[in-house]
Formats: C-alpha cells, structure tokens, sequence
C-alpha cells in the first residue's frame, strides 16, 4: 500500500492491508479420516488450516468417477481433524465492527468475521520421510494452511471384472502438517488411496506419477474458533 491503513502483528505479519483481502473463515468442522486415509469436507472455494494430532492435508479435486468435486483432506486412516476453511470476505458485511474497503468499494476487510490470524510462514519439502518442525506458544491453538501445495501422486492399473475391464487406482501424498501442542510439524501425509472406473480398454495403461514442486505453509492461530 502507499495510502491507506495498515495493521501488523507481533511477527511482522500483515494482517490488514486496504488493498489486499484479509481471508475470513467461511466453514469449519470436525472430522475423522477414513480407512483410506481421507474425507470430504465440501465444495467450498477457499483454503484449509487443519488442527490434528497427525500429518493432515488437503486437496482440491474435479468431480471423477463417484468423488465429488470439492476439498478432500489426506492423512492416516482414522485421524481426527479440525479444519478451517478460509477465502476473502463476503458480501454482504456484517453489521457490525471495522469494514475496509479497497478504491473500488471491493470488501477487504470484515471484523465481523473470524480472520486468518498468521503465525508465521514455513516451507517443506516433497522428498518421501521428509519432516520438519517449528515451536510456538503452547498455550494457543494452532492449524497449518497450505499456501503452495506439495503433492505427489502415483497411478497403477488393475484388471477387474470383464477381460477388458480395469481401475485406476491413485495413491495420493500431500503437503500438511500436525499440532501437538506448541511444536507444529511439516511433511507429507501419509499415502491414501482413490479408486476410479471401471474403464474399458485394451492395452492396459501404462502406470505413471507426478509431482509438485516445494510447499509453503502459513501456520494460523485458532484460538477461540
């Protein structure tokens, strides 16, 4: 901003810019993964912060094959989850509380709502076992946010039913994180599965795998939400 207001946390965080949106939780919830190691939480357009006690990430996927479109989180099988979901404000305002508007009367700001409370940034790394950790105050409650998503994603295929018949199945590891207490830990999840089909065909595909690159993570603050 060269104009305007400004408002910046003990950590040097932005937290409120007039000309940039200052994201507002727009659903939450409480979750337990699946035996595959996922769940569905909703078609929402925004970002997830999870709270769990194990690697947890999230994923946004296109409507396939029985798997509704919309945000999936991945982890180990029977992990518990709170997750956040985040995007900017929405209109209309709240009746209450500092409302910002930016020089084309977009909303910016919404006090009225529960803003993305930022902790800190922190990268990690797709390589397979990577981890790292960082400490904050153990008396807050935190979530991880990921930014820039790391994933990794392998795709066999299997012979089922009819001589030409077959599925897909894809082994999904994302970029997340876990909170015990004040040590929040980065890596990637733990791999879980999705099973798509059955196809028709002949050859049977060839497996493949891809990758993203590095992630970056916003550790958020949560207490009282």
């Amino acid at each position: 901003m060269t104009a305007g207001i400004k408002i910046i946390n003990d950590w040097g965080t932005v937290l409120i810019d007039d000309a940039f949106p200052t994201l507002a939780m727009l659903a939450q919830g409480t979750t337990t993964l699946d035996g595959e190691g996922s769940r569905y939480i909703g078609n929402h357009a925004g970002m997830v912060a999870v709270r769990s006690t194990s690697v947890v990430g999230s994923q946004y996927y296109n409507q396939i094959d029985g798997y509704s479109a919309g945000l999936y989180l991945f982890g180990p099988p029977g992990a518990v989850v709170q997750w956040y979901v985040y995007a900017p404000p929405q209109e209309p305002p709240s009746n209450f509380g500092l409302i910002i508007r930016d020089g084309a009367g977009r909303l910016m700001f919404d006090a009225g709502r529960k803003a993305a409370r930022v902790a800190g940034l922190r990268s990690a790394s797709t390589r397979p076992g990577w981890q790292g950790s960082a400490q904050f105050d153990p008396g807050r409650a935190w979530a991880v946010m990921p930014l820039v998503h790391a994933y990794d994603s392998a795709n066999t295929f299997q012979r089922w039913g009819d001589p030409q018949e077959y599925l897909q199945h894809e082994d999904v590891s994302v970029s997340g994180g876990a909170v015990n207490g004040g040590t929040i830990t980065f890596g990637m999840t733990q791999t879980a599965r999705r099973t798509y089909g059955p196809y028709y065909g002949l050859p049977l595909p060839t497996r493949f795998t891809y990758t993203g690159n590095n992630a970056a993570l916003a550790v958020l603050d949560v207490t009282g939400y």
